[in-house]
C-alpha cells in the first residue's frame, strides 16, 4: 500500500508526466543510400541526322527534232502532142490492128480450132510460147493489140536490155494510164514504123490461113 501511496502522491504533486519516446528514426540502409547515391545513366546521345543525297534534277526533255517539209513533187513534164509524122505512123498502125482483128476473127470462125490457130500463128511470128499470147488474151486485149504490144516488146528488149516479161510489163502499164502506141514509142525511145511492119507481116499470114480454111 505504501507503494501505491507514494505514487499517487508524486502524482498530485508534480502532475504525471508522460514522456513519450518516439522511436528514433532508423538510419538508412545502406543500399537506398546508394541507390540515391547513384546518378542515372547517361543517355547516349542519337545517332548524328545524316542530310539525304541531293536529288538530281530530272534531264532536261530534247524538244523533238523538226520535222522536215516533204519535197516538193516536180511537176511532169508537159506531153508534147505527137508530130504530123508520128501522127500518120499511128493512124496507119490503127488501121492495120483492126485488118488483122478483122481477120483473126474470121479464122475463129471457120474452124472450130480457129482461136488456137490464131494465137499459133501470132506466137510463131514473134518467136514467143504459144500460152503467152492466150495470157494476153486473158487480159481482155485483142489479137490486133497484142501484135502491137509483142513487136513493140521486141524493140524495147533490144533497146535497154530488159527481158520480154518486163517489156511487156512496161508497155501495158503505159497503156492502161491512157498513152497511145505513137506516145508510148517515142517515150521508150522505139521505132513505131517497124511495129507498123511487123503487124502487117502477122496480118498477111492470118489472111492466107483464112482462105485456105474458106476455100476447105
Amino acid at each position: 500500500m505504501e507503494t501505491r501511496d507514494q505514487i499517487r502522491y508524486w502524482g498530485g504533486a508534480i502532475g504525471a508526466v508522460v514522456v513519450v519516446q518516439t522511436p528514433a528514426p532508423k538510419a538508412k540502409t545502406a543500399p537506398q543510400t546508394q541507390m540515391a547515391a547513384r546518378t542515372p545513366a547517361a543517355v547516349k546521345p542519337q545517332a548524328a541526322w545524316k542530310p539525304q543525297a541531293a536529288v538530281k534534277p530530272p534531264a532536261a526533255v530534247k524538244p523533238p527534232a523538226a520535222v522536215k517539209p516533204p519535197a516538193a513533187v516536180k511537176p511532169q513534164a508537159a506531153v508534147k502532142p505527137l508530130t504530123d509524122a508520128e501522127r500518120k505512123v499511128s493512124e496507119e498502125l490503127w488501121v492495120e490492128q483492126k485488118k488483122l482483128d478483122t481477120d483473126s476473127g474470121r479464122v475463129k470462125a471457120a474452124t472450130p480450132d480457129g482461136r488456137r490457130r490464131v494465137a499459133e500463128m501470132i506466137a510463131k511470128q514473134f518467136n514467143v510460147p504459144e500460152k503467152l499470147v492466150n495470157d494476153l488474151r486473158g487480159r481482155k486485149v485483142g489479137d490486133g493489140e497484142i501484135t502491137t504490144a509483142l513487136a513493140l516488146s521486141q524493140q524495147l528488149m533490144k533497146h535497154d536490155k530488159v527481158t520480154r516479161q518486163q517489156a511487156l510489163d512496161r508497155i501495158f502499164a503505159a497503156r492502161k494510164s491512157g498513152q497511145g502506141w505513137g506516145a508510148i514509142a517515142r517515150s521508150l525511145g522505139l521505132k513505131l514504123g517497124d511495129v507498123v511492119s511487123d503487124v502487117k507481116k502477122t496480118d498477111k499470114q492470118l489472111a492466107k490461113l483464112a482462105t485456105v480454111k474458106v476455100a476447105g
